[in-house]
C-alpha cells in the first residue's frame, strides 16, 4: 500500500490525495481483473483507501490548484465502484443493489 497514513488530516495533501487516487483505482482494476477470472479477493483494502479518501477530500480539495479536476476523477471513481459492485453482486447471482428486480 502507499505511505498514506491511517491518523487522518494530518498527513492530507494534494499529493496524498493523488497518491491514494490512483492506489484506489489501481485496486478497483486488480479487482476487476481477479473476478474476470473467478478468483476470489479481499475487498477490505479498498474499503479503507476510499475511507481515507472520503474523510480527507474535503480538505484536500479547498487546498489543491485544480479542485474541478479532483471532483471529476472522484465522480469517476464512484462510477467505477457502481460497476464493480454490479459485477460482484452478478458474480455472486445477486440482483441490482438498488433492488429494482423485485422477484416478489
Amino acid at each position: 500500500m502507499s505511505d498514506i497514513g491511517n491518523n487522518g488530516a494530518d498527513d492530507a495533501t494534494p499529493a496524498s490525495l493523488e497518491s491514494a487516487m490512483t492506489e484506489v483505482e489501481t485496486m478497483i482494476l486488480n479487482a476487476r481483473r481477479a473476478l474476470a477470472g473467478g478468483e476470489l479477493l479481499d475487498m477490505t483494502p479498498l474499503g479503507d483507501r476510499v475511507a481515507w479518501i472520503c474523510e480527507n477530500v474535503r480538505t484536500m480539495a479547498l487546498t489543491s490548484s485544480d479542485p474541478d479536476g479532483i471532483r471529476l476523477r472522484l465522480e469517476k471513481m464512484v462510477s467505477d465502484l457502481n460497476h464493480l459492485e454490479d459485477e460482484i453482486r452478478a458474480g455472486a447471482g445477486l440482483g441490482p443493489a438498488n433492488g429494482e428486480t423485485d422477484k416478489g
